[in-house]
């Protein structure tokens, strides 16, 4: 091989080198050469750069090869895909914007879906979901309004009333708690009167006979059925003298159904009471002469 030949391998060696490193340098810095893979429109990309991963599932599959800005509220992101042949972008794909890590790198967590390809003029709409340190921020100043209504409600009156109660309740407690004072001295000597008629009962079945308590209960149940029989015995006798003396049989019916009788005893009366009053009028007419010898 001539010097001629020589110079032209180098040539073409050094050429495809400056090849190699202008396109690592351009896939580093997330520029694609050609048409992007993808288009997705955001109202707003946060700390998103050219050149942040893209993943899907969690593995990286590509990286940002463009940002323009088209208008306020709306930028349009170019992405790349490493494997093409593997990714079919669909019309219901979604790419939103999150942040990793501690520093907050913006990552694009996109999903392809499973609708029918677009077109290569089409665009996705993507979004931007709050990062580590937004969801911090968000749980600091809720619980910053949550201090504030606190610090509001534990007004000067209210502790002072809080703390009013509590002592009354520590009162409470140790009124209830004094076994000298309290309810549970009474509990107690309850208790021990319990005890003390507990006892007495026991004694006294102990004491008690059960053949002679069975046999005095028998005794006093038959007397109980003897006078029960003289009760009915009586009844009875009674009945009949009553329906005697209805019928008007002896003494007690015929007074009790002669009506002459009453008449008579009406007239007696009567006459009585004619005699007291004119003897009241004229006491002289009595007509009784006292003789003293």
């Amino acid at each position: 091989m001539n010097s001629y030949e020589k110079a032209v391998w180098v040539g073409v060696m050094v050429a495809a080198a400056v090849v190699v490193f202008l396109g690592g340098a351009l896939w580093l810095t997330g520029k694609n050469i050609g048409h992007a893979d993808a288009v997705v429109l955001y109202s707003d990309i946060g700390d998103l750069k050219a050149g942040s991963p893209v993943r899907i599932s969690g593995a990286p599959v590509g990286r940002v090869s463009d940002i323009t800005y088209l208008n306020v509220g709306r930028v349009a992101v170019s992405i790349a895909f490493a494997h093409k042949r593997h990714i079919t972008v669909t019309s219901n794909a979604s790419a939103a914007i999150t942040s990793v890590g501690m520093l907050g790198d913006a990552v694009v967590a996109f999903n392809p879906g499973t609708g029918t390809p677009i077109g290569p003029n089409d665009t996705i709409r993507g979004t931007l979901a709050p990062g580590l340190f937004d969801k911090a921020g968000g749980v600091v100043n809720a619980a910053s309004t949550t201090m504030v209504r606190l610090d509001s409600m534990l007004d000067p009156r209210l502790v002072t009333d809080l703390r009013a109660t509590l002592a009354s309740s520590r009162k409470a407690m140790e009124y209830f708690a004094d076994p000298k004072a309290g309810p549970t001295s009474q509990v107690n000597a309850t208790m021990l009167a319990l005890q003390a008629t507990s006892k007495g009962i026991d004694s006294l079945l102990a004491s008690t006979n059960p053949r002679a308590l069975q046999a005095r209960l028998d005794t006093t149940m038959k007397s109980a059925g003897n006078a029960a029989d003289r009760l009915a015995t009586m009844t009875a006798h009674m009945d009949s003298l009553v329906t005697l003396i209805q019928k008007g049989n002896g003494t007690m019916g015929k007074l009790m159904t002669d009506s002459t009788l009453y008449v008579d005893l009406r007239h007696t009366l009567q006459a009585t009471t004619d005699l007291i009053n004119a003897l009241a009028k004229n006491p002289g007419k009595l007509g009784i002469t006292v003789r003293i010898p």
